[in-house]
């Protein structure tokens, strides 16, 4: 099996699928023979770590990782290159005007999807109403910035905005801008039958085992398609996953950064990619001292996050003091990974700063998978160190968010952070007083200020300089506590290129 396409993201460790921001192979990569080329009558198998859901409707979809099985089956109206640009897919060109208050769409004229409905604006105009209106929708707050979708011509949409969007392209680059053929839009089997435009239609789904794609003979890009078949298998436990690619069972998976050494010994191909994401220790700075600032600032100073990244993710996970990785447009440059310099001695003078010269008490929930969970017994450790006691809580995928961001019972969440593919998306998440992952409401009217400022700009180079800021005040203030720049890792047998 080989292929694969450059304009989509590769999916993470934990099975988020995302654009990384630079690609940088491990040293001593295998690589394909020059001039090799693709059997375009094989089936690529690849054993992914969560089911997605089981709801692959990109409107109503709720499951963070489930875009890894959308790719294959839908075309978005723009694409997201894996160095982060921007260029054409269903929407040929896209243009803001106006001052900003109008995003017109230019539409590809030979598309159809899987049913032989054909694409124009009216499927356009139906998809994007959907998101925006559906009962269900999980991508309403992406759409509120559209006001109206007005069809100029049959292949000319125009987006009336209400407010500055300057993260849009972005957005239509991701679930939003995924296009359903309108005649499906009310099948009730959508959930587990994708019907869309892209290179593969789904030709069998047993929930929480295997996806099955074909190529799909009318795909207005048939360059792409470099496979004739596509299974995407479930399977959570990432050591089974190694064993199936060890024994041949299947082509490809994604691992676990601990797993890379056991991957390389077996004469398997391993990449990593940087992505727009992090480890990270959540607060929640409402409960137990953590609403102290110096409490916080502590915390940061007492993880050592080379021994984690050394001990744990065979040294590729860069230790960092904001979300945003090195190289990324977003990345503040003047916050080096020393920003909260590993110091227990200066972690004690802070406590005692703090008014807690003996220390202090919280909780911490984490998921119950060996990887996370030792890392979080790390962190626990290190700041026993400084008398810190973190108490660690394993807990099964579906109570982490409840518990950490619903309940508000948790005072901390040992996780990642998903690469979102715009900046605008990851402080939404993180930083406003009302982001899921802020459930202590912090609120710094500066960082508020920032976000809406760098939604105005339509260009990437004027926007960076608001989101650097976010990240330097985040930095300042340790509403979360980064450990380290996450990497995708990908191991295949020799045949995948």
């Amino acid at each position: 099996a080989c292929g694969g396409d450059s304009r989509k993201g590769a999916p993470t460790s934990g099975g988020v699928a995302t654009t990384p921001a630079i690609s940088t192979p491990i040293a001593g990569m295998q690589t394909p023979a020059p001039g090799a080329e693709a059997d375009l009558n094989a089936t690529l198998r690849f054993a992914f770590g969560t089911n997605g859901g089981s709801n692959y409707d990109p409107h109503t979809a709720a499951n963070p990782f489930v875009n890894t099985f959308l790719y294959p089956a839908y075309d978005s109206l723009i694409a997201l290159t894996p160095d982060g640009k921007f260029e054409p897919q269903l929407a040929e060109a896209y243009t803001f005007k106006e001052g900003g208050k109008v995003m017109e769409l230019k539409l590809r004229r030979d598309v159809v999807f899987h049913d032989g409905t054909p694409f124009n604006a009216e499927a356009v105009k139906a998809n994007l109403e959907r998101a925006k209106n559906h009962p269900r929708s999980t991508l309403k707050a992406d759409m509120t910035p559209v006001e109206a979708v007005d069809i100029v011509d049959p292949y000319t949409v125009n987006l009336r905005l209400t407010s500055a969007a300057g993260s849009l392209p972005a957005l239509l680059a991701d679930r939003m801008g995924m296009m359903v053929s309108p005649a499906a839009l009310n099948n009730p089997n959508l959930d587990v039958k994708p019907v869309g435009a892209g290179p593969y239609r789904v030709v069998d789904h047993q929930p929480g085992k295997v996806i099955v794609y074909e190529r799909f003979d009318r795909y207005w890009n048939p360059s792409v398609q470099k496979l004739r078949r596509i299974e995407i298998s479930m399977v959570l436990d990432p050591a089974t996953r190694l064993r199936a690619l060890r024994s041949g069972e299947i082509d490809a998976t994604a691992l676990n950064a601990d797993q890379i050494r056991e991957a390389e010994r077996a004469n398997l191909k391993v990449t990593t990619d940087p992505y727009a994401g992090s480890f990270i220790l959540y607060l929640n700075t409402s409960r137990s001292e953590l609403k102290n600032q110096k409490a916080r600032q502590a915390i940061a100073m007492a993880i050592n996050r080379q021994a984690i990244n050394e001990a744990f993710h065979a040294g590729k996970c860069p230790p960092t003091a904001q979300v945003f990785p090195t190289g990324y447009w977003a990345n503040n440059p003047n916050v080096k990974a020393d920003f909260h310099k590993y110091d227990p001695a200066a972690a004690k003078r802070l406590l005692a700063e703090a008014g807690l010269p003996n220390g202090f008490s919280f909780s911490t929930v984490v998921i119950n998978v060996p990887f996370y969970s030792s890392q979080a017994e790390a962190v626990q450790q290190q700041l026993a160190e400084v008398g810190i006691k973190m108490e660690v809580q394993t807990l099964e995928p579906a109570q982490l968010l409840t518990r950490f961001a619903i309940e508000k019972s948790a005072d901390a969440y040992y996780s990642t952070t998903g690469g979102f593919v715009d900046p605008a998306k990851t402080v939404a998440q993180l930083y406003l007083p009302n982001s899921t992952l802020n459930p202590g409401g912090y609120d710094n009217p500066r960082i508020s200020e920032l976000a809406f400022k760098g939604l105005e700009p339509t260009d990437q180079a004027q926007r960076a300089p608001f989101y650097q800021e976010i990240s330097r005040i985040a930095a300042e203030d340790v509403l979360h506590v980064p450990i380290c720049s996450g990497m995708n890792v990908t191991a295949t047998t020799a045949k995948v290129q």
